[in-house]
């Protein structure tokens, strides 16, 4: 293998690398972003345009769901979908979403939700193996 590729697209891949890594082979400091780049694929990240304590709003986002958790460990307590009133007589549109959270959350800027079916769901790969990698690239 040349190099690491851009984006590492399945568990064998990742186990591969990272055998380069302890092979010495491999900079672990180059594998580390790419990793830390795969588990950020569990969540859903989108802008968050307001904010009231623990109540935010989104763009219309309908992936959140009530008892959903953030990348910040805060749980989604309620979601509701906001209508856009300017396209009426067009069906059912929704412009915002707002959600409660289990508390305010620290960045104001974005949420990221966790979803089940996500890229390392769907290709098979081990969560816990990827944070044992995280874990030794960290320490190295």
């Amino acid at each position: 293998m040349r190099g690491i590729p851009r984006r590492i697209q399945t568990r064998a891949d990742l186990q591969n690398l990272f055998a380069m890594v302890q092979a010495t082979e491999l900079d672990g400091a180059e594998l580390l972003p790419k990793v830390r780049m795969l588990l950020s694929t569990q969540y859903h990240v989108v802008p968050v345009l307001s904010t009231d304590g623990a109540d935010i709003v989104t763009h219309y986002f309908p992936e959140a769901k009530q008892n959903g958790v953030t990348e910040d460990g805060l749980t989604i307590k309620k979601v509701k979908h906001i209508e856009d009133t300017e396209h009426e007589g067009e069906g059912i549109q929704y412009k915002e979403t707002q959600i409660t959270l289990s508390k305010a959350p620290e960045n104001t800027q974005f949420i990221a939700v966790y979803m089940e079916d996500n890229f390392l769901t769907q290709n098979g790969f081990d969560i816990k193996e990827i944070e044992y990698i995280l874990g030794v690239l960290d320490n190295a």
